[in-house]
């Protein structure tokens, strides 16, 4: 590269790279839809924020540089040549590829480079279509303005799609050149490209389909808004869905409501629809929707919500749990495998409570630490949940168990898993302990985030512990980690408000960090974190007017898993 504007170049090829050698030597791992569900994910969670940047960042000093090693960079821009790749097809993205290592070799390149070389390949206006995705902050939402079933067309409207939905004066002007893919379960129409705001795209194949779906295969970084006909043909077909668009659907859905396009109610129609479901990555998914609406529920909503909630994620998990077990078979594929980890993770967190199944964990959880180098003590895959739900159960006395076996275990993966569980802590005295063991010398630098990042996440008593603590040992934190690694510092300050849902609490963190002498070294970590628990504030609202804020509504969702 010329110049550190296009560090995408380098990074972002190679998030893409790695995952399509890895999808072309191992096509039974289903990459792809871990690469929808995690790394498209990041990038548009990041991306939907007023505080994020363009792909191409002018950087004037070198030393600018250690700010866009982000999601942006990596994951957007990943997400991007994947876009690209679908549009050229693999024999003009490759001959591109070729025209553009030959013309420039030994040399340095930019991104118009690489760009042009694929236009003269293709005959396609690359150039002016990727500006639009590289130069310009953010993505758009797609949304469905008719119900193609009777008019054979899908008429689309594309605008500045942002977490929080807010707008502002000039938030219209922005459009993007953008690849529209749809399909039905009756087949797949071409590439077709919305330019301007609004437009008309053909959709071959409806008669006789049950849905249609915009964005098939999750080829581009937009979020779509569907009409609530079209919404529920896809709820009530979600077996014939690929999973990479299970995914999707679900992380739009959630997206769209917590924005305000969609009425929440939509949420609680298509988690019910998964009770079903057994990929692994479809669950990790799932995981995150949950979580993201348990934080918002649990603080946000009355307490006879909050338990109906919980009571409907249990319902949502069990029939996975049944179907998976705790324990690796002979027969498992690598499907299975993931599915246990993901499963258990949840159950850890909906189901532990359980007699029996608390009793199973404690059960594991002390052969571990009986013997924690033995690698046969405790499956790897299912650890941390056998962790969690110790720790959340037993309390003191696993608590001292497990401290003693993180000194003793070699592994520094089962170490992660135990700041993981410690971090779940659920007595104010166990928090404390768990947060002054994090600064005692015992865990490495950096490993320093993970017992606050657990506990930040784990509720909103974790989530004040956490800020508090970070008040009262802001010099230790920042000399232990800020003096040497801005990058670790940075998760640290994201991480002081990832818990919280209100705006007063945006305000505390906000204030906290600003009068600090880092803070221009974390200055748009900061306005990341702040936008977050701004956006999750407002949610709250939203939640409050919806059917998604009665307890009945989740009592009832799982007998009514069909729209």
């Amino acid at each position: 590269m010329e110049w550190w504007d296009d560090l995408w170049l380098n990074e972002g090829f190679a998030n893409w790279m790695q995952t399509f050698c890895s999808d072309r030597l191992f096509p039974q791992w289903h990459i792809w839809e871990s690469y929808v569900g995690m790394e498209q994910q990041r990038a548009l969670q990041l991306d939907a924020l007023r505080s994020s940047h363009p792909i191409q960042v002018p950087i004037k000093k070198a030393e600018e540089v250690e700010e866009v090693f982000d999601a942006i960079s990596y994951c957007k821009g990943g997400s991007v040549v994947r876009m690209i790749y679908r549009v050229l097809g693999e024999k003009h993205f490759q001959e591109g590829l070729q025209l553009y290592f030959s013309r420039h070799k030994y040399s340095n390149t930019r991104t118009i480079d690489l760009w042009n070389a694929w236009k003269e390949v293709s005959g396609k206006p690359i150039d002016k279509m990727m500006s639009s995705w590289t130069e310009q902050m953010g993505f758009p939402v797609l949304e469905v303005l008719n119900d193609p079933f009777s008019t054979g067309q899908v008429e689309l409207k594309q605008s500045w799609f942002l977490a929080d939905g807010s707008k502002e004066t000039g938030d219209d002007a922005k459009v993007w050149f953008c690849p529209v893919i749809v399909a039905t379960d009756k087949g797949e129409a071409p590439v077709s490209f919305l330019e301007q705001k609004t437009g008309k795209v053909d959709c071959a194949n409806l008669a006789g389909a049950s849905f249609m779906k915009v964005n098939f295969g999750q080829h581009v970084p937009v979020r779509v808004l569907y009409p609530e006909p079209v919404f529920k043909r896809l709820v009530q077909n979600l077996k014939a869905i690929p999973a990479e668009d299970r995914i999707g659907l679900l992380s739009d859905t959630f997206a769209t409501c917590k924005a305000g396009g969609a009425d929440p109610g939509f949420i609680v129609d298509l988690l019910s629809g998964f009770k079903e479901e057994l990929n692994h990555n479809v669950w990790s998914e799932l995981s995150a929707c949950l979580g993201g609406l348990e934080k918002i529920i649990l603080q946000g909503l009355d307490d006879d919500t909050g338990a109906a909630f919980q009571d409907f994620c249990s319902k949502l998990v069990l029939p996975a749990f049944k179907y998976i077990g705790w324990d690796q078979l002979p027969s498992d594929d690598d499907n299975a495998k993931g599915l246990r980890s993901t499963v258990l993770s949840a159950v850890a967190k909906y189901c532990y409570k359980d007699p029996s199944i608390s009793a199973e964990a404690v059960k594991r959880c002390k052969a571990f630490v009986a013997d924690p180098n033995n690698v046969a003590s405790l499956n790897a895959d299912i650890r941390l949940a056998v962790f969690d739900v110790t720790v959340k159960s037993e309390g003191d006395a696993m608590f001292d168990e497990l401290i003693k076996a993180h000194d003793m275990v070699k592994d520094g993966a089962a170490k992660i898993h135990i700041y993981g569980a410690l971090g779940k802590a659920q007595s104010a005295t166990l928090r404390n302990r768990a947060l002054e063991f994090n600064l005692s010398g015992s865990v490495r630098s950096q490993d320093l985030i993970y017992i606050p990042m657990a506990m930040a996440s784990s509720g909103k008593d974790g989530a004040e512990a956490v800020f508090d603590w970070m008040q009262a040992e802001y010099e230790r934190i920042y000399e232990i980690i800020g003096a040497t690694s801005m990058m670790l510092f940075q998760n640290m300050v994201r991480v002081s408000g990832t818990g919280f849902v209100t705006h007063e609490k945006a305000d505390a963190v906000e204030n906290f960090w600003k009068a600090k002498q880092v803070y221009q070294n974390v200055q748009k970590a900061l306005a990341q974190t702040v936008e977050n628990i701004r956006s999750n504030a407002l949610f709250v609202d939203r939640l409050k007017n919806s059917k998604a804020a009665k307890a009945p509504t989740w009592g009832s969702a799982m007998a009514d898993s069909r729209l």
